[in-house]
C-alpha cells in the first residue's frame, strides 16, 4: 500500500531458477544470469522505444527538411498601351514572294505558316513579328497567349497590341555574329533613317527569344523582362529561296 508515511513496496522477480529479489526499482533490472530472458520482470512499466535517427532534425521542436530546387522565374512583361496609332504612316519593307507580313490586332488569330521563333520560359510559343515604334519598324517576338508582341527600343521592352506576323513557307535559322547576316537574310524592319534590321533570336534564361539584328550596332537585341539585352552571337532567319 502506498501512501503518506508508508514505504512503497515494489514487485519482486519470481524467477524460479535464481529467485532474484528486485528491490532497487525503478532502475532497470539486469538480465537473468541463469537463463536468457531479456524482458524485465512482471510489474515493471514499459517505455517507448527511442525515436529513429532523423538526419534532418536539428534539435528544435520542428524537424528540418531539404529545400526544393529553385528554378528561374518567368520574366515580367510590360503592359500593352490602351491605344496605339495604327496603321503607321511609315511603311516597312515590302513583301517578297515567300515572306508575307500579316496585320494582327488584340484578338486576331495567328496566320497560316506563321514562323515559329522559339519558346518562352513558361512554355508558350513565340512567333516572328514586327511593330511600329518611334518611327522605326522593329522585329518583335509575338506571344499569342499574351495577345500582343514585344519589341526592344532604347534599352527597354515595350508591348504592342497592333503588329504584323511573318508568314513564310521556307524560312530557317542559321548562326550569325557581330551584326553580320548572309545575303538571304529576311529583312524584318527599318529604322527611321532607313537602316535595315533583320530577325534574330538568342537563348536567354531558358527562353529562346526573338529580337532584332542591328548591323551598325554589331549586335542582336532582344526584349526580355522589361529590358533590351544585347548579344553578339545569335541565330538569323534566312530564306531557302
Amino acid at each position: 500500500m502506498a501512501g503518506y508515511g508508508f514505504k512503497q513496496e515494489y514487485p519482486t522477480h519470481n524467477c524460479e531458477q535464481c529467485q532474484r529479489n528486485v528491490t532497487n526499482y525503478p532502475s532497470q533490472p539486469a538480465t537473468c544470469p541463469h537463463h536468457s530472458h531479456n524482458r524485465p520482470p512482471s510489474g515493471y512499466p514499459s517505455y517507448p522505444a527511442p525515436p529513429a535517427y532523423n538526419p534532418y532534425y536539428n534539435g528544435n521542436s520542428a524537424p528540418m527538411y531539404p529545400q526544393p530546387p529553385t528554378y528561374p522565374q518567368p520574366p515580367t512583361y510590360p503592359q500593352p498601351p490602351t491605344n496605339s496609332n495604327w496603321p503607321p504612316t511609315h511603311h516597312g519593307p515590302s513583301h517578297s514572294s515567300y515572306a508575307i507580313w500579316v496585320d494582327c490586332y488584340l484578338h486576331s488569330p495567328m496566320p497560316n505558316s506563321a514562323v515559329r521563333g522559339g519558346t518562352d520560359i513558361d512554355g508558350q510559343p513565340i512567333y516572328v513579328g514586327r511593330a511600329f515604334h518611334e518611327g522605326d519598324w522593329l522585329p518583335a517576338k509575338v506571344i499569342p497567349g499574351r495577345r500582343c508582341c514585344y519589341i526592344s527600343y532604347d534599352g527597354k521592352e515595350y508591348a504592342k497590341t497592333n503588329f504584323q506576323v511573318l508568314s513564310h513557307t521556307s524560312a530557317h535559322w542559321v548562326p550569325g555574329f557581330g551584326g553580320q547576316v548572309p545575303h538571304n537574310a529576311i529583312e524584318g524592319g527599318r529604322t527611321v533613317n532607313g537602316e535595315k534590321l533583320y530577325i534574330g533570336r538568342v537563348m536567354h534564361q531558358h527562353s529562346q527569344t526573338v529580337g532584332k539584328i542591328h548591323p551598325s550596332h554589331r549586335n542582336c537585341y532582344i526584349p526580355f523582362d522589361g529590358r533590351e539585352i544585347a548579344y553578339a552571337a545569335y541565330d538569323v532567319l534566312v530564306s531557302r529561296n
